[in-house]
C-alpha cells in the first residue's frame, strides 16, 4: 500500500457517522485536513493518540511524539510509520425516524377493550463523547469502513421500541386515559421519553437533542369497535335508560321482521312479542310498559253471575245486576273483584244473594 501525502475524507453525504482512512501507513511529511463538522481520531496500537478538531496538520513529530523511534537516519526522517485515522461526522442528525416495531397491546381503562397501538416520531442526536463512542461501538458497528446512522438505527431500535412502549402504557393505565384523549398528552409522553432515552443514548457517547411523537395510532377495526362503543353511549345519554331499552327493543322486532323468508319473519317477530311481553313483567326486559298499558292491564273482569266482561271497578254488573264485591263483608280486607273467597278470613264473596 503507497504512502499518502494528503490524509482526508470528503463525504458524499450526511448520513455517515464514521469512516475509516483506508491505509495507515504514512510518513513525517503527511498532511491531515479535518473538514468543518468532522473529528479526526488518530490511533495507533489500539490507543487513542489524538483526537483533532477540524483543521490542517502535519503528521509529524511534534503532533505525534510516539514516531520519534521511528525516524531513523538512513530514511531521512521520512519512513512510514503505522497509524489508523478515523473521521467522525460531529453535525446534529435530526431525521432519525424511529417506529414501534410490534403492537402495543393496551387494555383501554374505560372502554375495556384491547387496543393493538402503535407509535412513530423523529429523533435528532448528536455524536459528543468521541472517544467513548470509538472504545464502545467501533469495533461491533464498523464494517467496510463506514459506519453510517441507518446502523445506528438498528442499533437502538429496541431501546427506543421498550421506552414508548413502555411510557404509552403506563400513562394510559396508570393515569386512566382513553385512546381518543392520548394525544392530549404527547408532551408529557415526548418529554418523559426523551429524559430516558437520553440517558441510554449517552452510554454510547451520544446526546438526544430532540425527540418527537409524530402519531399514535390503532388498526381500524379497534377504532371502530370504540366508536360502536361511544355511539351507544352517546344514544343512551340522550334517549335516557328507559327510551335506550326501548329503542332497543323495537330494533330486535323489525331484525326478526326483517328476516329471509316467510318462516324467519315469523319467528323473528314472535321472538321479539315474546321478549317484549317478558319487559313488560320487569324492569330490565326490551321495552318497558308505558303508564297507560300499566293502568289499563286488567281494567276489566268476568261477572261471577253471568260470565260476561264488565270494568273492574263497577259496583254491579250492569248485565245481571250482581253486586260486585271490594271489600270482605265479614272482616272488611280490601278484595280483588276476580276473588270469590277472601284471602284474609276465607268468607265466601259471592252467595246467592249477590
Amino acid at each position: 500500500m503507497g504512502l499518502y501525502d494528503i490524509v482526508r475524507f470528503e463525504g458524499v453525504n450526511q448520513d455517515w457517522l464514521l469512516y475509516k482512512f483506508p491505509s495507515d501507513e504514512f510518513n513525517t511529511k503527511s498532511k491531515l485536513i479535518v473538514s468543518p463538522a468532522q473529528i479526526a481520531i488518530l490511533v495507533h496500537n489500539g490507543q487513542i493518540e489524538k483526537i483533532l478538531e477540524s483543521g490542517t496538520y502535519t503528521l509529524n513529530t511534534e503532533l505525534l511524539p510516539f514516531i520519534k523511534r521511528f525516524t531513523k537516519g538512513i530514511f531521512s526522517g521520512n519512513n512510514p510509520y503505522p497509524m489508523e485515522v478515523y473521521f467522525l461526522n460531529k453535525r446534529l442528525k435530526l431525521d432519525f425516524f424511529w417506529g414501534t416495531s410490534d403492537p402495543i397491546e393496551v387494555l383501554d381503562p374505560q372502554y375495556k377493550i384491547i387496543l393493538r397501538m402503535r407509535s412513530r416520531g423523529q429523533l435528532g442526536v448528536k455524536l459528543e463523547n468521541y472517544q467513548y463512542f470509538y472504545q464502545t461501538l467501533v469495533g461491533t458497528l464498523l464494517k467496510n469502513r463506514v459506519i453510517t446512522f441507518a446502523v445506528l438505527n438498528e442499533y437502538f431500535r429496541g431501546i427506543i421500541n421498550q421506552k414508548i412502549k413502555k411510557n404509552i402504557a403506563n400513562k394510559m393505565i396508570g393515569e386512566k386515559i382513553t385512546f381518543f384523549e392520548i394525544g392530549l398528552h404527547l408532551d408529557e409522553l415526548q418529554k418523559s421519553s426523551e429524559e430516558e432515552l437520553n440517558e441510554e443514548f449517552a452510554k454510547f457517547g451520544f446526546n438526544v437533542v430532540n425527540f418527537s411523537i409524530e402519531s399514535i395510532d390503532c388498526p381500524k377495526e379497534d377504532t371502530d369497535k370504540l366508536n360502536e362503543i361511544l355511539h351507544k353511549k352517546a344514544e343512551l345519554d340522550q334517549l335516557g335508560d328507559t327510551g335506550y331499552r326501548t329503542a332497543r327493543g323495537y330494533d330486535v322486532l323489525e331484525a326478526g321482521a326483517k328476516g329471509n323468508g316467510k318462516a324467519s319473519a315469523f319467528m323473528g317477530v314472535g321472538m321479539g312479542m315474546q321478549m317484549g311481553q317478558a319487559a313488560n313483567v320487569g324492569a330490565g326486559g326490551i321495552i318497558p310498559p308505558s303508564n297507560a298499558q300499566a293502568e289499563n292491564k286488567g281494567d276489566t273482569i268476568e261477572c261471577p253471575k253471568c260470565g260476561k266482561e264488565i270494568p273492574a271497578k263497577s259496583k254491579f254488573c250492569p248485565e245481571c245486576g250482581c253486586k260486585i264485591v271490594h271489600e270482605c263483608p265479614k272482616c272488611g280486607a280490601k278484595v280483588s273483584p276476580r276473588q270469590k273467597f277472601c284471602p284474609e278470613c276465607g268468607t265466601k264473596l259471592y252467595g246467592e244473594e249477590n
